[in-house]
């Protein structure tokens, strides 16, 4: 099956055919800091906290807290 189809503007050109992810990601949102760092994650969980407007990343030993989205 090709990736490409043909160009809606040009006949004699091809481009990507959209990617359909059937599996939407998201990450947790919580209202504090301390409710973002949950219990037992796994390496490479992610989290939102309302409180600061950051995303806390567990590294495998750590929570570690992101710069603030603006």
């Amino acid at each position: 099956m090709s990736r490409y189809q043909a160009d809606p503007d040009n006949n004699k050109k091809s481009v990507p055919k959209q990617t359909v992810r059937t599996q939407a990601s998201s990450i947790a949102v919580f209202a504090t800091d301390v409710l973002a760092q949950v219990a037992n994650p796994v390496a490479g969980t992610m989290t939102f906290s309302q409180e600061s407007d950051k995303i806390f990343i567990y590294n495998g030993t750590a929570w570690v807290k992101t710069a603030a989205l603006t």
